[in-house]
Parts: structure tokens; sequence; C-alpha cells
């Protein structure tokens, strides 16, 4: 983006200086820009501002709970009283990147931060649990799963069912290759199929981006 501006890093830095209001060196934009580094939400906020662009153009698709208050727009306090929770202890869930709020402040949380599911789902230390209830739901009789997972990932029944009807079709073909006669193919195919348990959770977040669009 600063190479599409024509801008220098010198000119970036200042920009980001003058929206803070003190002076930034040129290294540090630099580090944020081969990742050596990584900017604050405030820092988001300002190189967004000196690049002429939305804090999700640099964030992209948040990971954290932290990216999410960035591009919600939310100060520390605000995104604290948006979950009914004491400052202090928002931080430290923010800093760990571990939720422990109750299911009021958790909702207040989700209202106020629209996390992904895959960040809601970290965030509340669930990745485990999903993981083996998934394997299970894909290997079996997929509709038994919906109730146990539709309380672990907070999204539409609907989007789902169809995600989880995906990730049944896929893992039943490789299975079913695996299962044809002997040989490198059938061999190839169990593989894969192992493999696509072990990235089972991952699977799941890419079908529900294809179904709610």
């Amino acid at each position: 983006m600063r190479e599409q501006l024509g801008l220098t890093v010198g000119q970036v830095a200042w920009a980001v200086g003058a929206f803070w209001g003190r002076p930034l060196h040129p290294g540090v934009v630099m580090a944020w820009e081969v990742g050596e580094a990584l900017p604050d939400t405030d820092g988001v906020r300002a190189l967004a501002a000196a690049l002429w662009c939305e804090p999700a153009d640099l964030v992209g698709e948040p990971r954290t709970l932290l990216q999410c208050r960035t591009l919600a727009r939310l100060t520390l306090e605000q995104a604290a009283a948006e979950a009914r929770m004491p400052r202090d202890r928002y931080a430290e869930s923010e800093a760990r990147g571990r939720w422990r709020g109750s299911p009021e402040q958790t909702a207040g949380m989700v209202a106020a931060l629209r996390p992904p599911p895959a960040v809601y789902v970290a965030a509340c230390g669930l990745t485990g649990r999903l993981r083996v209830t998934l394997r299970e739901a894909v290997t079996s009789w997929w509709p038994n799963y919906l109730g146990p997972l539709g309380r672990i990932v907070p999204v539409r029944a609907a989007d789902l069912e169809r995600a989880l009807d995906q990730l049944h079709r896929t893992y039943q073909r490789l299975d079913n290759l695996a299962d044809a006669g002997h040989g490198q193919a059938p061999h190839d195919a169990e593989l894969r199929a192992a493999a696509f348990l072990d990235r089972i959770d991952q699977h799941l977040w890419d079908a529900l981006r294809g179904s709610t669009g």
C-alpha cells in the first residue's frame, strides 16, 4: 500500500507520528512491513490513516481478540464496558488470548467484537473439544452432532449443517477410495483421509466461509 501511494518509509513514519502526536522512527515502520514487529491497536489505526485505508485492509480476517477490537474501532475501556467486565480482567483475556467471561459477558463481547468463529473457539479454549467432536461427526452420522457442535461454534444452524454435510461427503469419498482394492492409490487416499481429519477444524472454517459467502 505504501508503494502504491508512492510514499517512503520516512513519510509514513512522519504521518503515523502526526496521528499519535509524537515522533516515530522509520525503522519501526520498516519492522512492521517485514513482519519483525506488530503494531498495537493504536498503531494499526494510525497506519491505516497514514495509508488512506481501513484497518481491515491491514489486518485482513482477525485472528485474535485484539485484532477484532481493532477492527471494531473500540478502545480497551469501551470493549471492557461492552463485556461488562473490569478493564484489567478484560485486558488480561486479550493479552493471553483466552476468554474467561460469564455467559452474559461472553454475549457482550461477541456483540461488540463480532469475532470470527475460529477466534471465538480458540479464545474460549474449545479447539480440542471441537476437533474431537468434528472427527466423530464426519466419520459417522453427522446430524447427531449438530447439537454438541452448535454449543461450541457460534454460527447459524443452517450454515453449520451445510458445512458438516460438505465435510462428511469429502471424508467419505477419501475413505471409500482407501477401502477400494490394493496398491498405491488406496494407500494415498488413506493418507489423505488421515490428513483431512488432522486439519478438520481448519476445513470447517473454510466450509463456513463458503456457506456464509
